[in-house]
């Protein structure tokens, strides 16, 4: 390859003083700039959704399984819109007491989960001796409780919701596991609070009960007045640790559009799953709804209730819309 040396002397039409550094007006109009790419798609409505025109590939179906073992397992199945609508104004929605009854279903799910994962079995409660009304106070006095115990090197993993008393008064529930160290808990909160300005109360397990009733008695519990927390729109409704990791396992399945009776073969999908992992000795719990569009399952291990498998007789789907136990 020949390298072409370009210089500039005497006879450069800049002359001697560019060489020097000297600067020069400019005599000649540059190139012209290169054209910019128009990146619109030249659409009539942008705020119309486009997805239809797309030939249907068929219906998706999502799948979701939390598996705690054979001591507790649960599924949830639904139809997936493949449009995407159009996001509302948060707390202008005409739906807005089904959405917070669909908020706090959720709410509890996701108590009771993260309390199966951590095995909760002890109940602490944080009270105040004053009437302390200050939501946000209330959750800087368990986050520097959470930060204090850490520095001790006494790692507390919990869940926690806030409860309301008829006085007003805001005080915490904390779902946690294993035995806690009284004295310790009461170090810190009086340190937080003022000495002999506030009460920690722990309640240990039942006895006779397993890991998983404990937890799931607790989140029932610690969620049963989820409704009357003091919160405004938008607010949490509990709270927990940092490291809570819940089992989950997703899927999706792609069913073609001349398939016939899919939400009784979802059903019998699930069913057979569930069985296949908590065994045939267990019980299950099921709820449809939407006409069988989307619905949950959980089951666990139990000795005195035995499921007959019958792959040629499938069992048919519950009522959508009622639970059925069996």
């Amino acid at each position: 390859m020949e390298h072409v040396r370009h210089s500039q002397g005497k006879d450069h039409p800049c002359g001697a003083d560019a060489l020097a550094g000297a600067s020069q007006p400019r005599t000649a109009a540059g190139p012209p700039a290169a054209p910019k790419l128009d990146k619109r798609t030249f659409l009539d409505d942008h705020s119309q959704s486009h997805c239809a025109t797309l030939p249907p590939i068929g219906s998706t179906w999502t799948i979701k399984i939390h598996d705690f073992g054979t001591q507790w397992v649960e599924a949830s199945w639904g139809l997936s819109d493949p449009r995407p609508g159009k996001k509302g104004w948060k707390g202008r929605s005409p739906n807005r007491a089904h959405n917070e009854q669909r908020a706090r279903t959720r709410a509890t799910g996701e108590i009771r989960r993260k309390c199966i994962t951590i095995n909760a079995d002890h109940l602490v409660t944080l009270t105040y001796r004053d009437n302390v009304a200050n939501r946000d106070r209330v959750l800087r006095d368990l986050d520097r409780l959470r930060r204090m115990l850490t520095r001790a090197g006494y790692p507390m993993p919990f869940v926690a919701v806030l409860e309301c008393q008829q006085r007003g008064a805001i005080h915490p529930h904390l779902a946690v596991r294993g035995f806690q160290d009284v004295r310790l808990l009461r170090r810190c909160w009086y340190k937080i609070v003022g000495n002999g300005q506030g009460q920690v109360n722990v309640r240990g397990p039942r006895s006779g009960s397993s890991p998983v009733k404990l937890a799931r008695y607790l989140s029932k519990y610690v969620s049963k007045d989820l409704d009357n927390l003091p919160r405004e729109f938008g607010e949490h409704r509990y709270f927990s640790s940092l490291g809570i990791t819940v089992p989950t396992e997703r899927f999706q399945i792609v069913v073609r559009p001349q398939a016939l009776d899919v939400e009784a073969r979802m059903f019998r999908l699930l069913f057979h799953e569930m069985l296949r992992r908590v065994g045939e000795y267990s019980i299950l719990n099921q709820w449809m709804g939407g006409g069988g569009t989307f619905g949950w399952m959980s089951g666990f291990a139990d000795p005195s209730s035995h499921w007959i498998s019958n792959r040629s007789s499938p069992l048919p789907p519950p009522t959508p819309g009622q639970e059925a136990k069996a």
